[in-house]
């Protein structure tokens, strides 16, 4: 049984023990973590996906590309 598997984020191809990569992992804790703080409104919901995104998009800048 291989212990590495695929980042269960979708578009991710990094490898991992856990479910998801370390970039992945903040930001899906990030993402509930602000869904507990309060009671979504379909509003809220936008804007936490919004945020996701953005904070998805932080993170794929910062990374340099293998292929460069």
């Amino acid at each position: 049984m291989p212990m590495l598997h695929g980042c269960a984020y979708p578009g991710c191809s990094t490898f991992t023990l856990s479910t998801y990569c370390v970039e992945h992992e903040l930001l899906v804790r990030a993402v509930k973590e602000s869904e507990r703080g309060h009671v979504l409104t379909h509003e809220d919901d936008t804007t936490a996906a919004d945020s996701a995104l953005s904070a998805e998009a932080a993170l794929a800048a910062s990374v340099p590309d293998p292929a460069v």
